[in-house]
């Protein structure tokens, strides 16, 4: 089986969760390719972003969750679950906490290593280390969240062509981090953050959380290169009641200033707010673009990365727009004021209302 013809369009999802595995990025700058036009462009735009530092000091998952998440977390919508540690391979894992709702999903895994291994040699030489195979299910089978290389293992395994995978594999197709930080000499925290784009995240009440390879990635010689440690990693946690069920806020138009712009949707949830526009020629992105409360305050997008938001080029050449905005259920209020600009600077504002 030729693999490498048969999952092209899977390995290339492999090198774009390669590019924001470490450092997040967005080049608001850019005009991304619709999907149709194929996913090598978006390799080729994604490698051009440029590195968004989060404003939060502290974040229970990692400096690349969004300030949306932090409000989240600052409103205690999160749960820490703090399981038992499982040992493998004189590695053992516990999980922490994690966060999840229709629009993000992050987690913190806590990874333990025996005296047989020197962390501090294995963080060397640019060393970094993740976890390759991570999945999860919900209680109805449903994924969560799953990493690109696994999935690529699996359909090679399952499937004969791209075609029968696409068909019948059911893809996370989120966009997501995976960072470390070393916590003591022989203890990592792994964080897990990522996002529902294009599909929200389902609704769940026990997740199944399962890996069998922790990879520790490091350069020598000018060359990247990688050790794995296999073992067997799985925990069952429940879902508090507050994360078992949609939150999701709907907003409608009340007016949009170029009415040649369409106006799709408008969704807000504990952890993002989130808006989508078509025929919208001209648009671009601006350091001023934001989302407006009736009180005056304002929220700019989460810019965590191409998952957050894009401009594209549909096949028949319609321009369509979304973006994610830092504007939670804790802050909202009935009435939103959308800020969005052309290339020419010209101010598109939309106004929204709650839906009730």
């Amino acid at each position: 089986m030729d693999n490498n013809r048969i999952f092209e369009k899977v390995k290339m999802k492999v090198a774009i969760s390669n590019v924001k595995e470490e450092e997040i990025a967005m080049n608001k700058g850019k005009l991304n390719i619709g999907k149709g036009i194929g996913i090598a462009a978006c390799i080729a735009l994604s490698m051009t972003g440029v590195v968004f530092a989060t404003t939060q000091i502290i974040n229970k998952f990692g400096a690349n969750s969004s300030d949306g998440i932090q409000t989240a977390i600052n409103n205690e919508y999160y749960s820490d679950v703090n399981t038992e540690y499982k040992k493998a391979n004189g590695i053992s894992t516990s999980i922490e906490s994690f966060l999840i709702d229709d629009s993000n999903f992050a987690m913190n895994i806590n990874i333990k290593f025996d005296s047989n291994y020197k962390l501090q040699e294995m963080l060397a030489n640019k060393g970094k280390i993740d976890i390759m195979d991570l999945k999860v299910v919900n209680e109805k089978d449903e994924k969560i969240f799953a990493t690109r290389e696994l999935e690529s293992e699996e359909m090679t395994s399952l499937y004969k062509t791209e075609q029968e995978a696409k068909e019948n594999y059911d893809s996370y197709m989120g966009a997501y981090s995976g960072t470390t930080e070393k916590i003591s000499d022989n203890e990592i925290k792994f964080y897990l953050t990522a996002t529902g784009n294009p599909v929200d995240f389902p609704t769940s009440q026990k997740l199944k959380v399962t890996f069998n390879k922790i990879r520790n990635r490091y350069w020598e010689n000018g060359e990247e290169k990688y050790i794995i440690y296999e073992g067997k990693w799985s925990y069952d946690i429940d879902v508090p009641n507050k994360m078992a069920k949609s939150n999701i806020i709907n907003y409608k138009l009340v007016s949009i200033s170029d009415e040649n712009y369409k106006f799709e949707s408008a969704r807000l949830s504990n952890t993002a707010f989130k808006i989508y526009l078509s025929n919208c020629n001209g648009i671009s992105w601006n350091d001023n673009e934001c989302v407006e409360t009736s009180d005056e305050r304002k929220f700019y997008p989460a810019q965590r990365s191409d998952g957050d938001g894009e401009i594209s080029i549909t096949d028949d050449g319609t321009v369509t727009y979304y973006n994610t905005f830092n504007l939670t259920n804790y802050e909202a209020t009935d009435n939103l004021k959308v800020h969005i600009f052309k290339s020419n600077g010209q101010e598109v504002i939309i106004e929204l209302v709650k839906d009730i």
